[in-house]
């Protein structure tokens, strides 16, 4: 059946190569080492904080200084953060037209002393010697880096992250055959890397601070001025556990932006995704129907999707076989939350995470300077 042949292809083609940090050598000190300030945005972190910060001081040598930017917490993320060493920032209210990350890395950066800043988000950790494989890469890559932490999935509930992981590398146009570069039209929210001078040249958080997906705005507006983005997966570098308290922390967080961030994709890879996930789901329905009239093909069809769907996901995660061979489980559970998201962000208008309501029609455009 051609349809077969087309989603195969497909499954194969949107994402090609996943660069990681896994095989990066770390070089010899140089005599002169540009100093990097992370940025860490924090919002009732108290669970997640200490373990950074914890594999921060690990990773001393590179660093000038990490900031932790506390967003009003109401729990003990601020006291934590202070205790390990963190220079800790709390900013103004939040002004009308901003939300509550953007508002949060913005004003990190205006704190920043080194010339290198590395945004990192709260529920993610550095592995050895991960921040000297970050430095060494983007010394060569310059631009802006964006960064997604490898996924360490623990609880069987949580690898129901894996097919909202492969649309959103599939999403940033960065990994695909026809990429040698590696150039991306999107960018991950989790962990960013550029040049001090860089950010603030190109407006910051400033200039998206009304967008709900952050990282798709920036990495957009970045490349609208002429900047260059580039994506790798975290392997061997940063980690991170996502939604560690449950299905519905899991559903929530996923929902909140994913419809807002199909609106931020290049339309070229988004008409390419919704035209494998449309093939999935063709043959997901078709399969009863295929396996009594062509079984050889079913089965073999079935382990070859299986088989390339662990070939990628295995650099984003530690998704295991089963997780990929049970991918019709996945495809069901990602169009549920999909239909949750567009019915919060269409209808309802507001979505709510970490005790805020965030208003999607309020969300503000791009402004220019």
């Amino acid at each position: 059946m051609s349809f077969i042949m087309v989603m195969l292809l497909l499954t194969s083609l949107l994402i090609t190569r996943i660069p990681t940090f896994q095989r990066v050598s770390v070089q010899k000190p140089l005599k002169e080492v540009k100093k990097v300030s992370v940025i860490i945005p924090a919002r009732n972190e108290e669970h997640n904080i200490r373990k950074l910060l914890k594999t921060l001081n690990e990773n001393r040598s590179n660093l000038y200084e990490v900031i932790v930017v506390d967003d009003w917490s109401t729990d003990q993320t601020a006291h934590i953060a202070t205790e390990m060493g963190a220079v800790v920032v709390k900013p103004k209210k939040l002004p009308k037209g901003w939300l509550g990350k953007s508002w949060a890395c913005w004003n990190g950066a205006k704190k920043a002393n080194g010339s290198i800043l590395l945004f990192l988000d709260a529920d993610t950790w550095v592995e050895k010697e991960g921040i000297k494989r970050i430095y060494d890469v983007f010394q060569v890559k310059k631009g802006f880096l964006s960064i997604h932490p490898f996924h360490c999935v623990k609880k069987p509930y949580e690898s129901l992250s894996a097919f909202f992981h492969y649309i959103v590398f599939a999403s940033v146009g960065s990994f695909h055959l026809f990429n040698p570069s590696g150039k991306a039209s999107g960018g991950f929210g989790q962990c960013l890397v550029c040049e001090k001078s860089d950010y603030f040249r190109y407006g910051g958080h400033e200039s998206i601070c009304g967008e709900v997906v952050e990282n798709m705005a920036f990495a957009n507006y970045i490349r609208e001025q002429q900047g260059e983005v580039y994506c790798m997966s975290g392997r061997g570098a940063v980690s991170m556990r996502m939604y560690p308290n449950g299905i519905g922390e899991l559903i929530k967080g996923w929902s909140k932006s994913f419809v807002s961030g199909a609106g931020k994709t290049e339309p070229i890879y988004l008409f390419l995704v919704s035209l494998w996930l449309t093939g999935m789901i063709h043959y997901v329905f078709s399969f009863p129907l295929l396996i009594e009239k062509y079984p050889m093909l079913a089965g073999t069809s079935y382990v070859l999707i299986g088989i390339i769907l662990f070939s990628k996901l295995r650099h984003i995660g530690t998704f295991s076989y089963v997780t990929c061979f049970l991918f019709p489980v996945h495809l069901f559970f990602f169009l549920i939350v999909f239909a949750y998201s567009l019915l919060q962000t269409t209808i309802v208008r507001k979505v709510a995470w970490k005790g805020r309501e965030i208003q999607v029609h309020h969300a503000k455009k791009r402004f220019f300077k």
